[in-house]
């Protein structure tokens, strides 16, 4: 059975702990996963749950109307 990769296509990692901050995985797990059994996957997917992830946190915001982020203007 192939375990499916963990990526929610929300990748960027975190300086403070070296995880990513969709996914938990580390670099070297990110980089590995194609090449790892799936028992070796399946000890990364249950590390997951103890790991940071701040995508979780991620508030869905309408930069047509809000104009706050990456320096642009709400347009009237």
């Amino acid at each position: 059975m192939s375990i499916v990769s963990p990526c929610i296509k929300v990748c960027s990692i975190d300086p403070a702990t070296g995880y990513c901050v969709g996914c938990g995985r580390s670099r070297p797990e990110i980089a590995g996963w194609s090449r790892m059994s799936d028992a070796e996957r399946d000890g990364v997917m249950a590390a997951l749950d103890d790991r940071p992830r701040m995508a979780q946190f991620a508030v869905a915001m309408d930069c047509a109307t809000c104009g706050a982020c990456a320096g642009r203007t709400a347009q009237a």
